[in-house]
This record gives C-alpha cells, structure tokens and sequence, in this order.
C-alpha cells in the first residue's frame, strides 16, 4: 500500500531538471533496447535478404553473361552469313563465266564439225548425182525433184567455193551408171521410160559445172 502511494505522490510531484534528464536517458536506453532487440529479431530476416539478393546478383550476372554471348554470336553469325553470301554470289559470277566460255568454244568447235560435215554432205550428194539421177535422190531423202535437182547444184556450189573437186565414180561404177540410163526395153511401162530419158540431163557433174 505504502509503495502505492509514494508512485502516486512522485506522478504528482513536480517535473525538475533533474528528472527530466532521468526520464529521457530511460527512455533513451529502452528505445536502444528495443532498438536491438528489433534487429536482432531482424537478423535471420536480413540473412536470407542478402542471400536472395546475392542469389538475384548470380542470375543477373548469369544473364547479362549470356546474352552478351549471345550478342556476339549473333555478330558473328551475321559476318559469316556476309562473307558467305559475297563468296556464293562470286562463285555464281565465276560459273556464269566459265559457263559461257566453254559454251563459246562449244560452239566454235561445233561450228567448224558443222562446216566439216556440210562440206562432207555436199561431197556425198555430188556423189550420188555421178550414178544416179534427181529422182533418185528426192526418193532417198524424201524430196521433190526440183528440190534434189537445187540440192545437187547447190552442193557442187559450195564444193567449188571450197577449192573441193568431187572425183567421178570409177570406169566400171561409170559404165554401169551408163548401163543404167541405156533406154528401158519395150516392156518397161511408159513411167520408166520417162524416168531414163530424164536421168542424164538432171545429173550434173562437177566437171560439167
């Protein structure tokens, strides 16, 4: 009861100097106090904090660590598919030309094979006018007759133009072309006749050119 009473009497009692420093140090001391007990409460709390941020740190470093590489691969990539594209494209360039040159020299050489056997079917043709007639040549190709007559004439042009002297047919070959054209026997229909009276006037020669 007695303690009752003098917590009464100090509550009422005049606030000095001196008891205000004592309330401000007590109250200072029981903020400091509460003030530690608040971080020591807070300690775990601020460990795992600074672990999810070193954690947060890792992933980040982690991640601007790939994407720079990935960055830089990408540069790469696009300088290789540069330098691969300008190689290609040369390549291209390159074939092109190489195309068209032997393509040119293709065509040089199958010009000359071309003239070559002109001049061998010319000679064939003349040939063939030594022992037989234009008929007979517009049979064998398929031809009129006036068109063999032009092929033999114009084949002994080109021959002549050529400094090329087709040889007649040997003296037997000669004789039996001879033979051939000799007038067809009373039995021969009226066709054949005409056929053998034509021969040696649609038959020119290289020497008669």
């Amino acid at each position: 009861m007695a303690s009752t009473n003098e917590a009464a009497t100090r509550s009422r009692r005049l606030h000095t100097v001196k008891n205000v420093e004592q309330n401000v140090k007590e109250a200072r001391q029981k903020a400091l106090a509460a003030q530690q007990r608040i971080e020591n409460l807070a300690k775990p709390l601020n460990a795992v904090s600074q672990k999810l941020a070193r954690l947060e740190r890792e992933s980040s470093s982690v991640e601007a660590a790939g994407e720079r590489r990935i960055e830089s691969l990408q540069e790469s990539l696009d300088k290789k598919i540069e330098k691969l594209k300008a190689d290609t494209a040369a390549k291209i360039e390159q074939t092109k030309k190489d195309t068209a040159d032997k393509l040119a020299e293709l065509q040089k050489n199958q010009q000359s094979s071309e003239d070559a056997l002109a001049l061998e079917y010319a000679q064939a043709v003349v040939q063939f006018s030594f022992g037989g007639s234009n008929a007979d040549l517009a049979t064998v190709l398929g031809i009129t007759n006036k068109a063999a007559k032009e092929l033999i004439a114009s084949s002994t042009e080109e021959l002549e133009k050529a400094g090329i002297s087709a040889k007649q047919p040997t003296e037997s070959a000669t004789t039996a072309a001879d033979q051939k054209e000799e007038p067809a026997p009373a039995s021969a229909t009226p066709a054949d006749s005409e056929a053998a009276a034509e021969k040696p006037a649609d038959s020119p020669t290289l020497a008669s050119a």
